[in-house]
């Protein structure tokens, strides 16, 4: 189904992000995941620094490509992908009904109906949205269930003695 928005990439479904739960289409940089030393951060702080020019940040591994909400009505997976439209373009499993198509047209939220795109979602993440510390939060998140799902294998973590 993601392929035909457009998004190429590893499929991770049913993951709950700020609260929503979506399939998400991420890239992932195996040589990244390589050079982790400890494995995914969710440390706020800790990601916060990572933005400091003067801070050796751990690579990114995980870069999103594309979100998909579904929900019990289109309008619910409508206003769950645009919570998540300032990470990445995003799109909704909805109906084929002429206000959803129009309500997800002027959201930039593309519109899937039996497995093909009837409306293409917008490239990129929402107009004026930039990236921030919740970007990098959100990758490490995917990170982490990706490793769970045993999609990654574990990072080693470094030893304490020299």
């Amino acid at each position: 189904m993601t392929k035909g928005l457009g998004w190429g990439g590893t499929v991770v479904p049913g993951v709950r992000l700020l609260g929503v739960r979506v399939d998400v289409v991420v890239e992932i940089d195996h040589a990244a995941h390589r050079e982790r030393r400890g494995g995914p951060v969710l440390d706020r702080d800790v990601l916060a620094t990572w933005e400091w020019p003067e801070v050796v940040a751990e690579p990114a591994v995980v870069t999103l490509v594309g979100v998909l909400a579904f929900g019990a009505h289109w309008r619910r997976a409508l206003g769950d992908a645009v919570r998540l439209s300032g990470f990445c373009p995003v799109a909704i499993v909805g109906v084929a009904d002429e206000a959803c198509r129009v309500e997800c047209a002027y959201a930039g939220v593309g519109l899937v109906v039996d497995g093909r795109v009837v409306e293409p979602p917008r490239d990129g993440r929402a107009e004026g949205a930039r990236r921030r510390t919740l970007d990098r939060w959100v990758e490490e998140t995917v990170y982490a269930r990706l490793i769970a799902d045993r999609t990654l294998e574990p990072v080693a973590r470094p030893s304490a003695t020299p």
